[in-house]
């Protein structure tokens, strides 16, 4: 059984617009749907009960920010310091996604910095030194071609 929620087409269509423009209003969407703002608040309000919605945020430019060096790293973890070691990693600012995996290494991370003198700093001196942490394969991003979030 698959307990997660039912969300339709209106749901799909009005979270596809808020992907694009989280502040759009109510009246905006209205007028690019159909579907009226009243019924938009609602749909809204329920899938955010629901946990539909998991959170509204902002996508900051990296290259606004200065973040334009992005790895992925690859992680292999002692066993038993496997959880220690995911959880260390996850508390580190310059690193935005962390996932267990299947394979020849235990943990895929994305990893941000401000120049490559920055990332092998940060390898070196922050990762590294997480006690569990038995061997890394770095992959530097030269070209962004597609990130987004999950289909809807």
């Amino acid at each position: 059984m698959n307990d997660s929620p039912e969300i339709d087409e209106v749901d799909s269509t009005i979270l596809r617009l808020l992907r694009e423009n989280a502040r759009m209003s109510y009246l905006e969407m209205s007028r690019k749907t159909g579907i009226s703002d009243a019924t938009i608040q609602h749909r809204l309000k329920r899938m955010r009960e629901r946990g539909v919605i998991d959170r509204f945020t902002v996508l900051a430019n990296p290259a606004a920010t200065g973040y334009t060096v992005t790895a992925i790293i690859l992680v292999q973890t002692a066993t038993e310091m496997h959880d220690e070691a995911k959880t260390a990693l996850s508390a580190l600012p310059e690193v935005s996604e962390v996932y267990s995996v299947l394979g020849e290494y235990d943990l895929y991370i994305k990893v941000w910095a401000k120049s490559l003198e920055e990332l092998n700093r940060f390898i070196n001196d922050q990762i590294r030194a997480i006690s569990g942490i038995e061997d890394l394969m770095e992959i530097v991003v030269v070209e962004r071609v597609k990130e987004d979030a999950p289909p809807i």
